[in-house]
């Protein structure tokens, strides 16, 4: 029995090592290879249409300052020749690797971007006439950029693949159920969902799409308009609960503030197809801090006016002293001409400083 079995053993090392003797003869695998391709016409099609199936591979994506993704990729094209035919037995050996430029193969591009491909790779041929090539990406693809949740936007990125020369009645592209695992590098960017392909018919040629999605990752950038927000909001509640005559510094203090951020988050966001909230958060706290001054010096200008205010705005501003106790004495409003703009001015004053604690809250809840 143990003979038996160190017979088996040998008689299987034996194989192997002709097997693999017979796919290291360079020599003789590239005599029969030309025999094979004596009369093979490169220029037609091995089927109408011609299948081919794509893996896509992404390797490494990174989101650039100019709206595009940079990416590495593979795609790696696979279809069936029945013209590329041998027995493995007589070569001894069940695949080699051929030419590109001795084959028909399917002029497969990228369709939305710009880059290299490096296509100088050979053609993985099996004996039963299955085909593989592997086509290497460094391109980039455009992105609408949507930068409403920015600084932690989401971005979606679309690699579109087919041919533009080939209909779909000559080449029908299909994508493999089973998609490989994506890379990435550590970085800005984030993947966020995986790999997502399909397949469409767009202009009578077949299309190959994949799109990811992309998540910045700035918590920086997050924390300081947090931070940025919450000082020029505090700055402006507390301008707005002091006098009018001393509400303006504080003012210009909080607008100042929100300005500051808004100058450099300008110099970091790229265009896009919306603005992000946080910029226009700081916008309305700016515009709330500017109004809130402006209020206030209303009220100063309406209060030094020495004119007789006509008969309504003197009995609305009897009215207003009597029910929020803005003047020490009915008399004030109704009978001293300065004592009823005063009230008046300090009326406006409130209805303004109201509207902006509003508006101030609304835009809080808005952002988020």
């Amino acid at each position: 029995m143990k003979r038996a079995r160190a017979a088996l053993g040998l008689l299987l090392m034996l194989y192997v090592q002709g097997r693999a003797a017979g796919c290291s003869n360079v020599s003789a695998l590239s005599q029969q290879l030309d025999s094979l391709l004596a009369e093979y016409d490169r220029g037609s099609a091995p089927a109408q249409p011609a299948r081919v199936r794509l893996v896509f591979d992404l390797r490494h994506a990174a989101m650039r300052q100019d709206g595009t993704v940079h990416f590495l990729a593979d795609l790696t094209l696979s279809w069936h020749d029945p013209r590329i035919v041998w027995n493995a037995s007589e070569w001894g050996c069940e695949s080699v690797l051929a030419s590109p430029d001795r084959l028909w193969l399917p002029a497969v591009e990228l369709l939305n971007g710009a880059g290299t491909a490096q296509a100088s790779l050979n053609v993985r041929a099996a004996h039963d006439g299955a085909l593989a090539w592997v086509q290497r990406f460094d391109a980039a693809v455009p992105v609408t950029l949507e930068l409403r949740d920015w600084p932690e936007d989401v971005q979606t990125a679309v690699f579109k693949f087919g041919s533009r020369t080939q209909l779909a009645d000559e080449l029908d592209l299909l994508i493999d159920d089973i998609l490989p695992t994506v890379v990435f590098e550590a970085g800005e960017w984030e993947l966020l969902s995986p790999l997502a392909g399909g397949v469409s018919t767009t202009g009578g040629r077949r299309l190959a799409a994949w799109a990811v999605r992309l998540r910045r990752r700035a918590a920086a950038h997050e924390a300081a308009a947090s931070a940025v927000l919450t000082s020029a909001v505090l700055l402006l509640v507390a301008a707005i609960a002091l006098p009018a005559s001393t509400r303006p510094p504080l003012c210009a203090c909080a607008s100042f503030t929100a300005t500051l951020w808004l100058v450099s988050a300008a110099l970091r966001v790229p265009g896009g197809a919306s603005a992000p909230r946080a910029l226009g958060v700081m916008c309305a706290v700016c515009v709330c801090a500017a109004a809130a001054a402006a209020a206030a010096a209303v009220a100063a200008r309406l209060a030094a006016r020495a004119s007789q205010p006509p008969a309504a705005l003197r009995a609305l501003a009897a009215t207003a002293g009597r029910c929020c106790n803005l003047a020490p004495s009915e008399e004030t409003c109704a009978q001293a001409q300065v004592g009823a703009w005063a009230v008046l001015g300090t009326l406006l004053d409130y209805v303004l400083c109201a509207a902006l604690l509003l508006a101030l809250f609304i835009c809080i809840c808005v952002y988020l």
